[in-house]
């Protein structure tokens, strides 16, 4: 497990790298891809997948207490609570998953939270890689995660899609890299698509924003 706390960094500048798409959605779309109790990695056919459904005990250490930063996280009732009463700090876990991050994949998750939460996805011991936010209105966001005293860089600037997303509720993340292409989706709805980017590490996990409650029911990373 590899924790850590962060400045928030979230502006509102526009940044003119993310090409947006038609809403499109897709046709393989599950909103519970496994529904069991496999917390291991394991190969599907030649597809490597890292399948974590928070259904058992915490094998990987997801949980932790911060006193310092007013964080704590932990594995109940069959999901991830994360908690930050900070006013200053955003908190982050991610965990290497062992897949390849150089060739094509897929991250998908389902959260909830009461302000902003995040999937965090291409993290490494020296990139803090990237999150796909969500927020309780049903905006969405795409950052270049900062460290230390380092702002988070937008790429995509906090965007409405009321259509697709659910307020104050269960939300599905997923993001897709395929042939050098970035292509982000919300309950199955594609909402965006843009250049990949350079990705640095197999982390991938979540990071919530000061002063929020966040939840994930489960994650699951695969190499296509």
């Amino acid at each position: 497990m590899n924790r850590k706390s962060f400045l928030a960094g979230l502006g509102l500048v526009v940044a003119g790298s993310a090409l947006f798409t038609s809403c499109i959605e897709r046709g393989d779309y599950n909103s519970n891809p496994n529904n069991n109790n496999n917390y291991n990695h394991h190969y599907s056919d030649t597809n490597y997948v890292f399948d974590e459904e928070f259904n058992v005990a915490d094998n990987y250490g997801w949980a932790f207490t911060d006193p310092t930063d007013s964080a704590y996280a932990t594995v109940t009732g069959g999901s991830y609570e994360y908690v930050d009463y900070s006013t200053t700090k955003s908190s982050t876990t991610v965990m290497s998953t062992g897949i390849n991050v150089a060739g094509n994949f897929t991250v998908t998750t389902r959260i909830k939270s009461n302000v902003i939460m995040g999937l965090i996805f291409g993290a490494s011991s020296t990139s803090p890689g990237y999150a796909f936010y969500i927020d309780t209105a049903g905006n969405y966001s795409l950052y270049a995660e900062g460290s230390g005293t380092t702002a988070s860089t937008p790429i995509i600037t906090s965007t409405q899609d009321t259509l697709y997303a659910a307020k104050d509720n269960w939300n599905i993340l997923e993001m897709d890299q395929t042939n050098g292409v970035w292509t982000f989706y919300i309950n199955g709805t594609q909402v965006s698509s843009m250049a990949a980017r350079a990705i640095s590490g197999d982390g991938f996990g979540f990071k919530v924003l000061p002063g929020t409650t966040g939840y994930a029911d489960y994650i699951v990373v695969k190499n296509d």
